[in-house]
């Protein structure tokens, strides 16, 4: 016989150790300083509702996900309500076999009747085959349209969102949460409309098969009903719970990893694990909680659907024995017994399907707000597309804040000719990082305007802005992937020829062909495989790929080998060569070259001039370039001369 249940988817650094910790943290100081210096508080908000209660406006919008897919959903639903009915009457099938069948010893009586019960299960099966078929396909779609909606979603987003959002959430939403949805989406409405459907199917034929044996067991329905509402209340919370503490050990477990340089610098493995080892021991007592709530409930349903089975069989068996027109028969009994078997298995089901769907509901609430959220940079409506830019470029009264009310950048002006070089330095929190930032228009500024050849970059559509900017940020990014692959990353068109002549121009591509593997060298996560002059050396040839008319720079500090150093300047010389750069400088040897150096001290322009303008002022620039001659002095040190 089919049992046709729909079932879910289920001690001190030495100085040594200091220099290296030091050259491991200096760069995510620099790039998060002015940031840290006004936090957004949201980013205190360490945990995250990981339950919901089942939400019909969540349902209804998961449902319209469906649309696309509802001519192959239906026909599922179709196929499975179909088989749902044939399965319902196969226990009518042994009532005759056993009160028509057997009583009349013809064979051909039994025989006829099994071959119908026969039918019936071997249709339940195949239909149910079907609709599991189709609402996996549907559902497995849904998740993908989800999960690629939420993608693009993201790389449209501000970069505000991605400073107070932190990294594992954001990846949650692509992964945890889709697989949270994924079981509830291909498989959820089906399993608890049929489940519905069939408790309630198999009620209503034991009802009309015998009254008596009805009426024997509905007062279970009470004592279900009680203990489902208890089990919910606290397996919600205890969920809640267990989500938060598994939260924790995987975040701790993520930061350690991300500061294994800084773990090993200070010696923090042991204090380390003792933390981990205190989080494991939480998250493992919650876990057996919830364990201890599952344990008692799904036996208790099991002791339900055996004291039923036991009532329907004990009363069935005296009402079988009594005399009268009213005495049961033995078919009657069976057919119940099997019926009341189809009303609980859905009972069960639901009870271990419910964890699933209250997690569903709140993935499913993190995935809508993200998508609901709006990008605070976008397009004006009347924004057009920049024609081919000269680079002129004006700051005017400038002021911006990651939090509006506290500025890290105050009325800001600056004209930067077109063809020129320009390169801020300033101390860390200075505001020259944001300063880049804005004219990329990866923030929107509180007040003032930003013009490049006299249009403002509002006005622009950001695609055809970002089209014409080139940036190379302190830490040089490459993706996973070859040399060839990260230079044709800007233009993917890009020819062999052309890459070539990209890196003849920088005289970058003998380096390049010296390589194991040459340009299919594989670069690695982030480029983990190559070294620090390489990866920058990667980043200008990307750059000269692209061909933008501003190029903006943020030198990385790090310091590489003096061969590889000069490479670099080299590169950089003919990089900006023609083009308007703004240079986050670091290097003596960049700062020296520029057309212009401005001197930021906390968001506004304390100097500006050329390098020698600047030291006969004797002020500031001065000053730092006096402590910077002196401790290269002391320190010996010719390489990559960094200035601070």
């Amino acid at each position: 016989m089919s049992n046709h249940t729909p079932k879910p988817l289920t001690s001190a650094p030495s100085s040594g150790t200091q220099k290296r910790l030091s050259a491991a943290t200096q760069a995510a100081e620099k790039i998060h300083a002015e940031k840290e210096l006004f936090p957004d508080p949201r980013d205190d908000e360490d945990e995250e509702i990981s339950v919901r209660p089942i939400s019909a406006a969540m349902t209804y919008r998961l449902i319209g996900w469906l649309k696309p897919y509802l001519p192959l959903y239906f026909k599922g639903l179709l196929c499975g309500l179909v088989g749902l009915g044939c399965d319902l009457f196969t226990p009518l099938m042994a009532r005759k076999i056993i009160d028509v069948g057997i009583p009349s010893r013809d064979v051909e009586v039994i025989l006829g009747f099994a071959a119908i019960w026969a039918f019936l299960s071997i249709a339940a099966i195949l239909l149910d085959a079907v609709q599991i078929d189709a609402s996996n396909r549907c559902g497995e779609r849904v998740i993908m349209d989800l999960r690629r909606a939420v993608f693009d979603h993201l790389q449209n987003l501000s970069m505000s969102f991605f400073d107070r959002t932190k990294l594992g959430r954001i990846i949650t939403r692509g992964t945890s949460d889709m697989e949270s949805l994924r079981g509830p989406v291909v498989s959820g409405i089906n399993t608890v409309a049929f489940n519905f459907i069939l408790m309630f199917g198999a009620g209503a034929l034991i009802l009309y098969t015998d009254w008596r044996l009805f009426l024997a067991v509905a007062w279970l329905a009470p004592v279900l009903t009680l203990a489902n509402h208890l089990y919910r209340e606290k397996i919600g919370v205890q969920h809640q719970i267990t989500r938060q503490g598994y939260s924790r050990v995987a975040s701790n477990l993520a930061e350690n990893i991300t500061g294994v340089r800084v773990v090993s610098a200070f010696h923090r493995q042991d204090v380390n694990l003792e933390r981990f080892n205190e989080l494991q021991e939480i998250n493992t007592s919650n876990n057996i909680r919830s364990a201890h709530y599952s344990g008692i409930y799904q036996p208790f349903l099991e002791f339900i659907k055996f004291l039923g089975q036991v009532i329907i069989l004990g009363y069935g068996g005296v009402l079988c024995l009594s005399g009268g027109p009213d005495r049961l028969s033995a078919g009657t009994v069976v057919a119940v017994f099997f019926l009341w078997d189809k009303f609980m298995n859905p009972t069960i089901n639901m009870g271990n399907f419910y964890n699933q769907l209250m997690g569903a509901m709140a993935s499913a609430e993190r995935v809508f707000a993200l998508l609901d959220l709006k990008p605070e940079v976008q397009d004006r409506p009347n924004a057009a597309p920049l024609p081919r830019l000269k680079g002129h470029i004006v700051f005017d009264g400038v002021t911006f804040g990651y939090d509006p009310a506290r500025p890290v950048i105050h009325a800001l002006s600056l004209d930067i000719e077109a063809g020129k070089t320009v390169a801020l330095v300033g101390a860390t929190g200075s505001g020259k990082s944001s300063t880049i930032s804005l004219l990329a228009r990866f923030y929107e500024l509180q007040q003032g305007h930003i013009r490049v050849d006299g249009i403002d970059i509002r006005d622009a559509t950001i695609t055809s802005l970002h089209k014409q900017m080139g940036l190379v940020l302190q830490v040089n990014y490459l993706f996973s992937g070859t040399i060839m692959e990260n230079i044709r990353y800007p233009v993917p068109e890009t020819t062999d020829e052309q890459v070539y002549e990209a890196a003849k121009a920088l005289d970058v591509h003998d380096l390049f062909t010296a390589l194991p593997n040459g340009y299919n060298t594989t670069v690695g996560e982030r480029g983990s495989q190559v070294s620090l002059g390489l990866r920058q050396l990667v980043c200008f040839t990307r750059i000269l790929v692209a061909n933008p008319s501003i190029f903006l720079l943020d030198e990385a500090t790090s310091s590489i080998d003096t061969v590889t150093e000069m490479k670099v300047q080299t590169a950089l010389e003919k990089i900006v060569k023609g083009r308007t750069t703004l240079i986050v400088a670091h290097r003596l040897s960049t700062i020296v070259k520029a057309n212009c150096i401005v001197v930021l001290d906390q968001g506004r322009i304390i100097e500006k001039g050329t390098h020698s303008e600047l030291l006969l002022k004797g002020g500031h620039y001065a000053l730092m370039y006096d402590k910077f001659v002196s401790h290269q002095s002391a320190d010996k040190k010719d390489e990559g001369p960094v200035l601070k």
